[in-house]
């Protein structure tokens, strides 16, 4: 055993009090007048048994409070995100049908009109002619 370990032995070891201390409390107890708290002492009491109880209250409607604005902005979200898939699925099918009509309207135009043949020098020295 170390030193440490010794002195903290010595300082807690058990100790019988003295004979008349029984009586020396009892005395004191009994010569001590009840003193009756008025009204102020006993509402600072109860206000410090009572304030963390309140404390751990108001945390937690603080704490409710933020829960409830952080979903409702989640929620805001979620549905903006909705709409925007929405418009993008709008978007899509009116890009779709615009291009079968162009690629209907391209056929109709090949058919009526069949394509030329267009040679890329000229055989004589004169400008290309155009379509």
């Amino acid at each position: 055993m170390n030193l440490l370990d010794h002195e903290i032995k010595n300082a807690l070891r058990r100790e019988e009090p003295p004979a008349d201390f029984t009586a020396r409390v009892l005395a004191r107890i009994q010569s001590a007048p009840a003193r009756k708290p008025d009204w102020r002492e006993g509402l600072r009491n109860f206000s410090r048994l009572h304030a963390l109880q309140w404390a751990t209250a108001a945390a937690l409607c603080v704490a409710i409070a933020i829960g409830m604005v952080a979903y409702g902005r989640h929620q805001r979200t979620l549905a903006d995100r909705a709409v925007g898939e929405k418009a993008r699925a709008q978007v899509m099918l009116a890009l779709h049908i615009a291009s079968a009509r162009l690629n209907i309207a391209l056929r109709e135009v090949q058919r009526a009109d069949p394509p030329r043949r267009v040679r890329a020098v000229p055989k004589s020295g004169r400008k290309m002619e155009h379509l």
